[in-house]
């Protein structure tokens, strides 16, 4: 990934909005700013799509890393 990306994230109780610089990002920060749900909802939008009531405004495709889709190899 090149450039800079514009990324909203929300659904009908919380709204992240954030721009990235690269390709894989570590989301970090103190306890209790929204870390977890942040993940959980891209998480679950790349799982259920539209039909999850979560929206996912960006140019490239956000997913998470986790058990069900790591492939070290």
């Amino acid at each position: 990934m090149k450039g800079k990306y514009h990324i909203i994230v929300q659904n009908s109780r919380v709204k992240f909005e954030f721009d990235l610089k690269r390709n894989i990002t570590i989301v970090r920060g103190d306890s209790a700013t929204g870390k977890t749900t942040l993940v959980s909802l891209i998480d679950t939008y790349d799982r259920l799509g539209a039909d999850s009531g979560i929206e996912i405004s960006c140019d490239k495709r956000c997913l998470t890393i986790n058990n069900s889709n790591w492939n070290p190899f």
